[in-house]
């Protein structure tokens, strides 16, 4: 997810999901300066989740 620099909202930039075995592994190029984090939606046997977020800026 990430929220652009200025904005009050985050906006989905990507959605993933596992292999097989449980594991993720995704890239995405920023296209805009501001916080990216991580959502989990949850499931019915496991709790949602949000990472703090980290900035970025452009060059």
């Amino acid at each position: 997810m990430l929220k652009k620099s200025g904005s009050s909202a985050y906006t989905t930039v990507k959605t993933v999901t596992t292999d097989s075995t449980g594991k993720l592994k995704t890239t995405t190029t920023a296209n805009a300066a501001g916080t990216w984090r991580w959502h989990f939606a949850g499931t019915g046997t496991t709790s949602s989740a949000t990472a703090a977020g980290d900035g970025g800026a452009l060059k």
